[in-house]
């Protein structure tokens, strides 16, 4: 299974009838399907009233051959066309010609059975064709949505979310951006949205998975082998993958069977962060962890971490780590077998010359949060001169800094940008948002993604409204657990994967219990046992 993009899914399409299909056949498929499924779901749609929002393109066109279907069957259909009106109603010349196509095909049924209006009628009636609708079905711009919805669209949308009969999107509800997750405020109200043939990005983002509803996958006929050979495919982090990604223990092993893992953060008046991914770290099964931290904040963290081993480095005068320290920290280098760098730093100049040095110098693989991040703003060119595998594990805001683009550009583009920037630096990227993204060194591209159950053979999809993990010290945790995979002989991409799986079902679980206003970073901790025993 894919997450496609809409380009991606045109792709995919136009691979399918490349093949020998048809483009008209896959609307068929899709509307067909479409329209078994809302009768299974209301048992029934004969002598039922549907209502169907139409737009002027190809969206539209599925949503013709659900009206067919259901004339078929024996429902009371009414067609209400939010795009392609003239000054008179329809203008079949402003409907695309397969919408067309499906319009025509519905000739000769009576006023009786089918009503074709546009959206200019009035609101009397309006409200009268929804309360009355068993089914109020979205047809209007599936994956081609951006920007504002038109005042015609958001008037039929706000209708509907009157309406006491189930509401269904086909692909997208109209509204939403596919790609982006960002939605108009009168977006369709979809209680269950059908995705054809392949997830797209705003059934999986936060942002959007909430106004998609129920998100049901529906086979049209585009085979799987089209979709996984497109480059621009997202693969969704699934248990499977993460469980593969797992490091293996072996009975007749000792604690240097799983790596030497040495932690450098933390300051005089930040040491939860470095404390916070220690702890993860040796909670994700890292055989040795140690902690080069300040020697002015060493006794802190070594009076709350007993299990570890500490390091203690100059501290300069603001409280930092100082690079009077580097050759102390070489000396620890030579002992580790994986690097953590960042958690707690701070940025300043002495942590910038460390940076440099690290990045330049050392030969084990490492992985760079936080303030590494902060302290590589206006020069991510060093991380071409990496001596060793680097994973990089930023927020949206980091990598608005990183990168100089504005925090929007790198929301809305978070697939291309992530996908750029592991290609050009070469490094394992963890884009850390409500919704993950990990970035592979070739520009392959993973996401985190609801669990998936099936309904009548059907795979669904719910998504997740979770926000605990919406706390500081989160991404600590995540640090620390990617750098426990690493240190266990797990490539980047190995660990990343990983990391963030486990350390999203083991937020999960802990919400599950302690709801998301009360769970801090340190309980998700306790949840990672049941996270682990899922792989």
């Amino acid at each position: 299974m894919k997450i496609l993009t809409s380009t991606a899914m045109k792709a995919a399409e136009a691979a399918a009838v490349e093949r020998g299909g048809s483009y008209l056949d896959l609307m068929e498929n899709a509307g067909g399907a479409a329209a078994k499924r809302i009768a299974a779901l209301l048992n029934g749609i004969a002598g039922k009233q549907a209502l169907i929002f139409c737009g002027k393109g190809n969206n539209g066109g599925d949503g013709l051959v659900i009206a067919r279907k259901f004339l078929e069957a024996g429902a009371l259909v009414t067609v209400i066309f939010a795009q392609g009106c003239g000054d008179a109603g329809v203008d079949e010349q402003k409907l695309s010609p397969l919408s067309r196509a499906n319009l025509r095909a519905m000739d000769g049924w009576g006023e009786d059975r089918l009503l074709i209006l546009d959206c200019t009628l009035g609101d009397e009636q309006l409200a009268a064709l929804v309360q009355q609708a068993a089914v109020i079905v979205d047809a209007v711009f599936g994956t081609g949505f951006s920007g504002i919805l038109p005042a015609g669209t958001a008037r039929l949308n706000r209708a509907a979310a009157k309406a006491c009969g189930l509401l269904c999107a086909l692909d997208i509800p109209s509204g939403v951006n596919c790609d982006t997750g960002e939605a108009d405020a009168d977006s369709f109200p979809a209680e269950v949205t059908f995705a054809f043939a392949a997830l797209k990005p705003a059934h999986v983002l936060k942002a959007s998975a909430l106004r998609c509803g129920r998100v049901e996958l529906l086979d049209i006929g585009i085979g799987r082998s089209d979709m996984d050979a497109l480059p621009s495919a997202i693969a969704p982090l699934t248990r499977t993958l993460a469980a593969n990604a797992l490091p293996r223990r072996s009975p007749d092993s000792h604690k240097g069977s799983y790596g030497r893992l040495l932690n450098v953060g933390g300051c005089r008046h930040m040491t939860g962060a470095v404390m916070l991914s220690t702890l993860a770290a040796m909670a994700g099964g890292a055989g040795l962890v140690k902690v080069a931290a300040p020697d002015a904040a060493t006794p802190l963290i070594a009076g709350r971490i007993l299990p570890c081993i500490h390091a203690p480095l100059p501290t300069a005068e603001n409280g930092a780590i100082s690079f009077e320290g580097i050759d102390r920290l070489s000396e620890e280098l030579r002992w580790a077998t994986t690097l953590l760098l960042g958690c707690g730093l701070s940025v300043c100049e002495d942590t910038k010359l460390l940076v440099e040095e690290l990045i330049t110098q050392t030969q084990i693989p490492a992985v760079l949060d936080a303030d590494a991040l902060n302290c590589l703003v206006g020069r991510p060119s060093l991380l071409r001169r990496a001596s060793a595998p680097l994973i990089l594990t930023p927020h949206l805001m980091e990598m608005s800094r990183l990168t100089g683009e504005p925090l929007e550009h790198c929301r809305s583009r978070r697939f291309d940008l992530a996908a750029s920037f592991a290609r050009e630096y070469q490094v394992t990227l963890v884009l850390k948002d409500s919704s993950t993204v990990v970035a592979a060194p070739d520009g392959s591209l993973y996401m985190t993604a609801p669990p998936k159950r099936t309904v009548d053979g059907i795979p669904v999809f719910e998504g997740s409204s979770t926000s605990g993990l919406a706390k500081g010290g989160s991404g600590d945790i995540l640090a620390g657990l990617i750098a426990a995979m690493l240190a266990q002989g797990a490539s980047p991409l190995q660990a990343a994967l990983c990391g963030v799986w486990l350390h999203a079902r083991a937020a999960d679980l802990c919400e599950e219990e302690m709801t998301a206003y009360c769970m801090q970073p340190t309980d998700v901790l306790r949840f990672l046992p049941a996270a682990f025993k899922l792989l």
